[in-house]
């Protein structure tokens, strides 16, 4: 397994697009931070002029190749709101009426966490990004800080409601966030 997969850990249950994209990401990064240290030995004045051109040219092919396959991964499909009730094990999400449920106790959340909510239990073991969600709960881009807190406040209250903290919104570092891993 190579140092980038290794720093992606994503649990099988999660979509494979996400590691594949997560790793690449991390390639182009290190692939970038290659391309200008091959600059900076281009740049001297002792360098052998013969072979750097054929290095510089692998690299540049090197990134091209590292883009086609970023830009060859499938977008994520878009969410659409699913009428009904959306059931997750105990818990229960009325998205048209904006309401929500664990066993037999109602949780009080604001529309915002509400619909972030919702969007999170019509596909409960997807892995959502944060773009992802800024799009779709806020239907603009927001900070990221803004997702991450939203995040946050809504795991609390469905610990406080009796959601076990370990299986209900589960954080994939450096991907996103998931409402379970099973149900």
């Amino acid at each position: 397994m190579s140092a980038a997969a290794r720093r992606v850990r994503v649990p099988e249950t999660f979509p494979r697009e996400r590691v594949v994209l997560g790793e690449l990401h991390l390639l182009r990064g290190r692939l970038d931070g290659v391309l200008d240290e091959i600059g900076t030995v281009l740049r001297q004045p002792d360098v052998d002029e013969d072979g750097w051109p054929r290095v510089e040219e692998a690299a540049r092919l090197a990134r091209r190749a590292l883009a086609a396959a970023v830009g060859a991964v499938p977008p994520l499909p878009t969410i659409t709101p699913v009428r009904g009730l959306l059931q997750v094990g105990e818990l229960r999400v009325d998205p048209a009426a904006g309401r929500q449920w664990w066993g037999d106790s109602e949780l009080e959340l604001t529309p915002l966490h509400h619909r972030l909510l919702a969007v999170m239990a019509a596909e409960p073991c997807r892995v959502f990004g944060k773009d992802e969600l800024a799009a779709e709960v806020w239907r603009r881009p927001k900070r990221a800080d803004a997702v991450k807190v939203s995040v946050s406040r809504l795991r609390r209250a469905l610990v406080a409601a009796g959601a076990p903290a370990d299986r209900f919104l589960i954080s994939v570092h450096g991907v996103g966030w998931s409402l379970t891993r099973s149900f």
